[in-house]
């Protein structure tokens, strides 16, 4: 039996897992924490936005890049650094910028997303009965709320577009918007209109990632830090490894999956392989419910805050903006104090705000969007990583899509998109 390990347990590196298991590999699933999900999986957006995969950089991003510079407060941030790497990164971000390349890459996503949706429904359907997934996935739909009503036809000729590749999306006008949440009614700021998408679903992603890693059967070595790799001509044959002690040992397997988020790149480096991916900082509270009715019951996107709302049980997650300034997890008051107020102009007297559980978290982005899925240039040695803020929905999909390029299968979507070049 072919032995895997795989390092990284967020949502991404616990799919991984699970879809190599399902197939018939022997895995270990290696991380850092103490448990799966605790990176950027732990207190994510939470929405499966199946529809909704369009990439960071757009036209309309390059047109924002100075406005980004000069306001540390608006939604998508930036901080110049020095490295050359963060240079090179920026320059295929601007290159990215264009409305072919946005097209090309939404495309690609969007099959990769409906083949996530598809790979998780499958497995959990065939749990066992006295095993089943122990995660809750809500198919709540999606609803886009836009505050400028310029913005309508831009929105219904993406509607018209993406309709050519399986999604099922409505523009709504905004008392449809309020029927559809009822609880917009209250929201004090006007609606110009909305995107309604039945289809999309939310689920909890830190408590998806330990459902998945525990239903694969992996075996876990978790307090366990990679610092490097043992190999031989031209391929990769151990990890080096240091456990919460300091004790360092290795961990031989026959091939390798890198799912290690923002630190993939710097971990890769030594090896000569290098990974386009930057670390963009996201935020979230989670907010207990005070009242049912005034709450959400549907995902809600504010398109013009760039803050997302999914309902959890008795909580509300509310998730948003993108920070690209390093590997600095320090929480931004002023970013949790914008998410606070909006929410609660959105959804007056729907929470109890005395703690609203602040948390951020460093998504591993890569300029164009896309994740990087497949094999690298040295034997043993494969990639599932830079799913930026789309982890959670692309997980499943790009894990499925992997283990059938080791399986050397024909995939179920075309893989070229996901290649890492160079």
């Amino acid at each position: 039996m072919t032995h895997v390990c795989v390092i990284g347990a967020g949502v991404v590196g616990s799919a991984t897992a699970m879809a190599l298991a399902h197939e018939g590999f022997q895995v270990t699933l290696v991380d850092a924490a103490d448990r799966p999900g605790q990176g950027a999986s732990r207190a994510n957006g939470a929405q499966l936005s199946y529809s909704y995969v369009e990439p960071l950089a757009t036209p309309a991003a390059l047109r924002a890049l100075p406005g980004w510079l000069l306001s540390r407060d608006s939604p998508l941030s930036w901080q110049p650094r020095w490295q050359l790497s963060h240079w090179r990164w920026l320059a295929a971000f601007i290159g990215a910028c264009t409305q072919a390349r946005v097209q090309q890459t939404t495309e690609a996503l969007l099959r990769l997303s409906f083949l996530s949706r598809d790979v998780l429904a499958r497995w959990q359907r065939e749990a066992p009965a006295e095993r089943p997934l122990g995660v809750q996935v809500r198919q709540a739909g999606k609803l886009v709320i836009h505050r400028e009503a310029g913005k309508r036809k831009a929105a219904q000729r993406q509607v018209a577009w993406q309709a050519r590749f399986g999604c099922r999306q409505r523009v709504l006008d905004a008392d449809a918007c309020r029927q559809q949440e009822p609880a917009l009614a209250h929201d004090r700021a006007p609606i110009a209109f909305g995107v309604w998408t039945p289809d999309e679903a939310v689920t909890d992603a830190q408590q998806l990632s330990h459902a998945l890693a525990e239903a694969s059967g992996a075996r876990w070595r978790m307090d366990t830090r990679v610092v490097g790799f043992v190999q031989r001509d031209g391929r990769v044959h151990a990890l080096r490894c240091t456990n919460a002690g300091g004790a360092e040992r290795e961990i031989e397997a026959d091939a390798f999956v890198v799912s290690a988020g923002p630190g993939a790149a710097a971990l890769l480096k030594p090896l000569g392989v290098h990974l386009p991916i930057e670390p963009i900082k996201g935020y979230s509270i989670s907010l207990q419910i005070a009242n049912a009715a005034r709450a959400p019951q549907v995902s809600v996107t504010d398109a013009a805050r760039k803050l997302v709302y999914a309902r959890l049980g008795e909580r509300v997650r509310v998730a948003g903006f993108a920070e690209l300034r390093g590997a600095d997890l320090r929480i931004g008051p002023r970013r949790i104090e914008a998410m606070l107020q909006a929410a609660t102009e959105t959804f007056p007297g729907a929470f109890l705000t005395g703690d609203p559980e602040p948390w951020a978290g460093l998504r591993p982005a890569t300029p164009s969007s896309r994740p990087l899925i497949g094999a690298t240039r040295l034997g043993g040695l494969w990639l599932n990583t830079g799913h930026g803020a789309l982890g959670l929905t692309l997980a499943c999909g790009s894990a499925w899509l992997l283990s059938q390029l080791m399986q050397g299968r024909t995939p179920s979507i075309d893989a070229a998109p996901f290649r890492l070049q160079g």
